[in-house]
């Protein structure tokens, strides 16, 4: 029994590895999110956890607003869950964006 609790965490650790592999981008990708958060003045960040399961989600403007509406719902009173996930999408495109033309992979 305890062998089988020893190899949760490297089990985890492993599929945490072979999704970064398949996916080499993630790192970037979330970086880019939380660059956009930061610039339009919101105080949260994702983590990898968290951005693995909105991932979950495949179209990118309702992962975000999908996030608001379970973790940020306050926000929603004042603007709207398209305009302010347009907003964000945009912002992280932009982040992509400059990295690519300052040669940054």
């Amino acid at each position: 029994m305890n062998h089988l609790q020893s190899d949760a965490p490297a089990t985890a650790a492993m599929s945490a590895a072979v999704s970064e592999m398949r996916h080499p981008d993630r790192n970037v990708q979330l970086a880019a999110y939380n660059a956009a958060f930061e610039e339009l003045g919101l105080r949260f960040r994702w983590d990898m956890p968290m951005f693995d399961w909105l991932c979950g989600i495949d179209c990118e403007k309702t992962r975000v607003t999908r996030y608001l509406e379970q973790y940020h719902a306050h926000l929603l009173k004042a603007y709207d869950a398209p305009f302010l996930s347009q907003l964000i999408f945009d912002k992280k495109n932009e982040y992509l964006q400059a990295r690519e033309g300052a040669g940054i992979n």
